[in-house]
This record gives structure tokens, sequence and C-alpha cells, in this order.
């Protein structure tokens, strides 16, 4: 189910609008969903021009091309591509690199680490301490997904 709403409600304000409440409630939630998901990760895929790039590759969270796709998490799993220098999500492989799907445990890690990241990113305080600690549990996202492979007997067809 493709949940990006940029993609599946177009037209005037007036259109889009009567596009969404003819939509069902269930994928109106997983566009909803979905979409803050993809807008806080977007917003900490890559590193700024300030920041010490840990990685090598300019981007924070391992993804692979030239900027952070949209991921439909409501699906429950998530695509991953091995690039040849680390394995990242990969919604879009047109390279064709090696892929497959996450495994329900590897989704449930993968989330729990960026529900951590958006409640550590969502709490008050000093602002500076804010960034810091985020990034330093979207650290743990690179860590665990690179670790992940992609054998020839998981490519997905």
């Amino acid at each position: 189910m493709d949940t990006n709403v940029y993609w599946q409600i177009r037209g005037t304000y007036a259109e889009r609008k009567s596009a969404l409440k003819a939509s069902d409630r269930d994928w109106l939630e997983a566009a909803i969903l979905d979409g803050e998901y993809n807008d806080f990760l977007r917003a900490h895929a890559d590193y700024k021009e300030k920041d010490v790039d840990k990685h090598g590759h300019g981007k924070r969270l391992p993804y692979i091309g030239w900027f952070w796709r949209h991921l439909c998490f409501s699906e429950g799993k998530l695509p991953l591509g091995d690039c040849g220098d680390f394995v990242g999500f990969m919604p879009n492989n047109k390279w064709d690199y090696r892929e497959r799907d996450t495994t329900p445990d590897e989704f449930a890690k993968i989330m729990a680490i960026i529900d951590e990241a958006m409640r550590l990113n969502e709490q008050g305080g000093d602002l500076s301490k804010i960034i810091a600690e985020t990034h330093v549990k979207l650290d743990e996202l690179w860590d665990y997904v690179t670790t992940l492979s992609i054998s020839l007997e998981q490519v997905s067809p």
C-alpha cells in the first residue's frame, strides 16, 4: 500500500480534500503515521556541514540513493539494499543492487530505535541537548542496519 500522500492525493485543495474524505480510514492512518516517520527521518537523514561525518558518506542514516525516499512503515517491513559500501534502506533500486525486506524481528528492532529517537526529539528543554541525544540514538540505527546482510537466498524477486 503506497502511503505517500504526495503521489496518491493530487489536484486543487478542494479536490485533495474530497479525495481524503473518500479515502479508507486504514489508509489514512497509515499515510499519516508513515508521513510523520518519513518527515522525522528525512530531517535527520544527512549530516549538516558543521557535523562530523561518522560514516564517510554524508549520511547520518543508512539509506541508499541521492536523498531520503518515502518508506511505508505501515507495511510492517522495510526494503533494504546492499550498495557494496553498506546495507541501508532502499525503496527504489535504480542500481540493481541486491535487496530484501526486513524480517519481523529486524523491523521491530529498527522501529524501537526510531521510536526512541522520535521520543527524545519531542521532549522539551535545551535544544542542543535534544538534538545531540536524538543523533546519538539515530547513530544506533546506522550501527544496527549496517550489520544486516543480504545473501543470495534472501534477495527479493
